[in-house]
């Protein structure tokens, strides 16, 4: 029989991190019933209560609200036919029709309206050049969407200016040239656009990484995102992540017919190339996750001219981690000593030796609790140790950041040399002399403040001082096929406001940064798609902390004690200690 995994219904507001557990969740079920679905049919129940909702067939809009623009007013100037015109790029429906109108007879056949989508703030401006019927809009930009639903987000304030040349027809002024793409209003992106992550691989195929993506909300979404994911991965993600569809896989056709909650995805011939049991039960996993979030679908099945048979589980199939748990227990410093902090409560931890002599500052934790690592007081040497073991020094140098462990135990700092930044890695139970130093020419005359790894150990987060400005970076980390890491690829700049001096993760989408010193902080926590949620402000932060997301388990050090963000607010947790960090 032909085999397709079943997927839970979810409603999940776009570009939204909370519920991510819950969300997990939901994929675990769906992934083990994918391992059952591939031992037969037998292992399915067929007694119990069973939910339907009852959803049209075909494929969905995305439930886009509407925007209902006019065409080309008769006796219109060039002015105000390109200013409906940039008006006009609100209504997707019916392939940009009245858009199209706009435009000459011969560029209203050719011109890709999703090519590139710019974001702009305020009014466009158009002014009319010298040369007869040239004209320029001029955008003050908030960021752009390319044709893959990348965005990328202005991080200071910029403008663009778009030539245009307009022509008459019948009397009537029209487009004969414009670059393709529409332009939005920053105000109405989030109606017209929607927010959902693509998923990847890691190197090692036990973790799940997102890839924000912006899509216009318009009938065919589903494809769409298809198609995104098996053009592969953003350009900061490149080498970092893998697919499990090989190169060349396409969509056979431009829908993804929906029947009864049923998405079936009809795929080029090559995907059939070679393709082990294995192979296609990890492609079946990573279609089944990247469509897990859109309302209208409930299951998938593979096709290539007829449904795809996934043949008998394979022993080695992975089933990845989409959101790591990292429990509710840090790591600080306490009268000199490293210690657990959790609810509240400060102890000891068992089995380590004391290292007050070594004067610990910075503290790290593995994922799995086995090991520790820290700097001195002066940042200058780097120590690792473990229950029943001698802490030893491992790595030294000048400004050492905050060590931090990836999944596979490796411990990452950076230090400074002779005025640039060495990225290194240290390898579980290893030493300078065989630690990893990574090519990261991108770093420049930057110089690092933080660098974490995210728990998936995919991707780096950065955050650096250019010339007197913070920056919040995120780069994919490259590793050989031995798993040893190589480079920190050119990144992806995520905007703040104001100033930046260091970040941390919460959670695989989601990044809580700030300022510190002595004046008042505001915490904000940035999505990955590009959206910032500014905090309650607080007075003299010197650090932030965060598990698995900002919701449950964010904290924040600041004059001599430690908070806890309880819903909008900070509540002080009367603890004296310093440095708290969760693990990873």
């Amino acid at each position: 029989m032909g085999h397709h995994v079943t997927i839970m219904r979810r409603a999940h507001p776009a570009g939204v991190d909370s519920g991510a557990r819950a969300w997990a969740a939901r994929l675990a079920v769906l992934l083990v019933a994918c391992l059952l679905v591939l031992t037969g049919c037998s292992a399915i129940p067929t007694k119990g209560p069973v939910g339907v909702i009852e959803v049209p067939d075909g494929e969905p809009d995305a439930v886009a609200p509407v925007f209902d623009p006019e065409g080309p007013a008769p006796g219109a100037t060039p002015e105000q036919i390109l200013r409906d015109f940039i008006t006009a790029g609100t209504g997707a429906g019916d392939g940009y029709s009245v858009a199209r109108q706009f435009l000459s007879p011969d560029l209203r056949d050719t011109w890709q309206p999703e090519e590139r989508i710019v974001l702009f703030r305020g009014d466009p401006r158009v002014e009319k050049r010298a040369a007869e019927g040239v004209y320029q809009i001029q955008l003050e930009t908030a960021g752009t969407v390319d044709a893959r639903g990348v965005r990328t987000n202005t991080v200071v304030p910029a403008t663009e200016t778009l030539g245009v040349r307009m022509v008459q027809f019948d009397g009537e002024w029209r487009i004969d040239q414009i670059p393709d793409g529409i332009m939005l209003a920053q105000s109405s992106a989030r109606d017209l656009l929607i927010s959902h992550s693509l998923y990847f691989y890691s190197s090692n195929y036990r973790h799940w990484v997102p890839d924000a993506r912006w899509f216009v909300r318009r009938t065919g979404v589903t494809a769409r995102i298809v198609g995104a994911m098996l053009a592969g991965p953003a350009p900061y993600l490149q080498g970092s992540v893998t697919s499990a569809f090989p190169e060349g896989v396409t969509l056979a056709r431009d829908s993804v017919p929906i029947t009864s909650g049923k998405a079936t995805v009809e795929l080029s011939p090559e995907v059939l190339e070679n393709a082990t049991n294995l192979a296609l039960q990890q492609m079946n996993q990573q279609l089944a996750v990247n469509l897990l979030d859109l309302n209208d679908v409930t299951s998938v099945e593979m096709a290539s001219d007829q449904p795809i048979q996934l043949g008998p589980p394979a022993p080695d199939l992975i089933v990845p981690e989409l959101t790591p748990d990292v429990g509710g227990e840090q790591v600080a410093v306490a009268e000199g000593e490293l210690v657990r902090v959790r609810n509240g409560a400060v102890t000891d931890i068992e089995g380590l030796d004391p290292v007050g002599e070594l004067d610990p500052r910075d503290p790290a934790t593995s994922v799995s609790g086995s090991a520790y690592a820290f700097l001195d007081a002066d940042r200058e040497n780097l120590y690792v140790t473990a229950p029943g073991s001698e802490a030893r020094a491992v790595v030294g140098g000048r400004n050492l950041t905050k060590p931090s462990f990836d999944p596979e135990n490796w411990v990452w700092t950076t230090r400074a040399v002779d005025g640039r930044t060495e990225v290194l890695a240290v390898p579980p139970g290893g030493t300078e002399a065989n630690s990893a130093v990574l090519s990261a020419g991108w770093l420049g005359d930057r110089s690092v403040r933080e660098l974490r790894i995210a728990r998936d150990g995919s991707r780096a987060l950065v955050v650096t001082d250019r010339s007197g400005v913070g920056e919040v970076l995120l780069a994919g980390i490259t590793r050989s096929t031995e798993g040893v890491p190589q480079s920190l690829t050119t990144p992806l700049t995520l905007p703040t406001d104001g100033s930046i001096d260091t970040a941390t993760w919460a959670g695989q989408s989601v990044i809580v940064a700030s300022s510190v010193g002595a004046g008042e902080a505001t915490p904000v926590i940035l999505q990955l798609d590009g959206d910032r949620q500014a905090m309650a402000a607080l007075d003299g932060v010197v650090g932030i902390s965060a598990g698995s997301d900002a919701e449950d388990t964010l904290y924040a050090e600041a004059g001599g004690t430690l908070y806890r963000r309880i819903g909008g607010s900070w509540v002080d947790e009367q603890l004296t200690v310093t440095d708290p960090a969760f693990p990873g």
